[in-house]
């Protein structure tokens, strides 16, 4: 599984917090640290099972909640052009917490435990914990946290696209853009849009990041090639496809030509060997 850790240990100084509050008041001093990603899934591929790559290499954004009775009570957050990106220091009252954890490439909400949403429109590779931080462990000041990749990701290869071909669209209906992180399965299902340029490109690749509803999803994906004045070109619908929290599932093929044979890898993010799936694009 890929993973990252995060670690919490006492500190000497603070970096965030309430500068009003100090420990006579029975606060604990705290430092949240992610040491590192132990394996990278890339926006279009992957790096080497053996690759060991930092926070900045796999997120832009890293936010953490901690809730008391189902109410926030801390949140603090962080982007990569922080110089101590991946380093969170506070002051702390020592109660069981529920914490959630998200690192992302795009900024995310914590509206609550159960509710994680980008703060835009758009989803990109994000990883997440969800669990409880004791009285006791904040008291020790060491807790090891793992970071679990939250997404599943779709992608289609096409061959050589033809000239007129501006833009391509992917429509996937059956996910979601909204986390629970308590069960680490999209929050509902809708339809969800991403059109991506194909100036300059001599074939289509292109993907999307979504949450899913279960562990074991079945979306519909209907793929559009427009021209530069948005007539569509070629549109296809490929409709069971196999998607899984934590998976990438590619789609490479013949598309802008008849009777084409397509192959379907759907890879988990530890690599292993692949599940491929051969059918003639003519008969669906």
């Amino acid at each position: 599984m890929c993973c990252a850790m995060m670690v919490l240990s006492a500190c000497e100084n603070q970096i965030t917090g309430d500068s009003t509050i100090n420990k006579e008041e029975g606060l604990q001093e705290v430092t949240f640290s992610v040491v590192e990603f132990e394996q990278t899934l890339t926006q279009m591929g992957v790096k080497s099972a053996d690759t060991r790559a930092s926070l900045a290499d796999n997120a832009a954004y890293l936010k953490l909640a901690l809730f008391l009775d189902d109410v926030k009570k801390y949140e603090f957050s962080q982007t990569s052009e922080d110089e101590n990106f991946g380093t969170l220091s506070a002051l702390l009252v020592p109660e069981d917490y529920t914490m959630v954890v998200i690192a992302s490439k795009v900024e995310m909400e914590i509206e609550a435990p159960t509710n994680v949403h980008p703060v835009g429109e758009k989803l990109n590779d994000s990883f997440y914990y969800y669990g409880v931080l004791s009285k006791e462990e904040i008291k020790t000041g060491t807790v090891a946290v793992g970071l679990d990749r939250a997404v599943a990701r779709f992608v289609i290869q096409t061959d050589a696209k033809p000239s007129e071909v501006a833009s391509f669209t992917l429509e996937i209906s059956g996910a979601t853009t909204s986390l629970n992180a308590e069960t680490g399965l999209g929050v509902g299902s809708t339809t969800l849009t991403s059109t991506f340029d194909q100036t300059g490109r001599s074939i289509v690749y292109c993907g999307m990041y979504v949450f899913l509803p279960s562990s074991d999803a079945m979306v519909t994906v209907t793929a559009t090639a427009y021209d530069a004045n948005n007539n569509v070109v070629k549109t296809h619908t490929f409709n069971g496809v196999q998607m899984k929290p934590g998976y990438s599932t590619q789609y490479s093929g013949n598309f802008f030509q008849v009777n084409a044979s397509w192959s379907i890898t759907i890879n988990d993010v530890d690599w292993p060997e692949a599940i491929n799936v051969s059918y003639d694009l003519s008969t669906l």
